[in-house]
């Protein structure tokens, strides 16, 4: 990916963007919480949902679309918006 290629997506604040490790994750471009269990965090971002499923989360920070959460992380799930759906 070339610069002008990286730095568009970089601001295409329809996608959801994810940094992540076992223990900590970075979703931006978040909208809304839309689910949250012992066991799954559900976001909307941009044009699709992230599912973030794991144990012992805590959401450390929600500031300007950009959510921070510690815990273990067992797996994302990137989910489409139906076509019926509006952003």
């Amino acid at each position: 990916m070339n610069l002008k290629e990286e730095m568009r997506y970089d601001l295409d604040f329809n996608r959801p963007k994810v940094i992540a490790d076992e223990n900590m994750m970075i979703v931006e471009n978040v909208s809304s919480i839309v689910m949250i269990s012992e066991t799954s965090l559900t976001v909307s971002a941009g044009k699709k949902f992230v599912t973030i499923r794991g144990k012992d989360f805590v959401i450390k920070e929600i500031f300007e679309g950009r959510l921070l959460i510690e815990g273990t992380i067992q797996g994302i799930e990137f989910l489409r918006r139906s076509s019926g759906d509006k952003d």
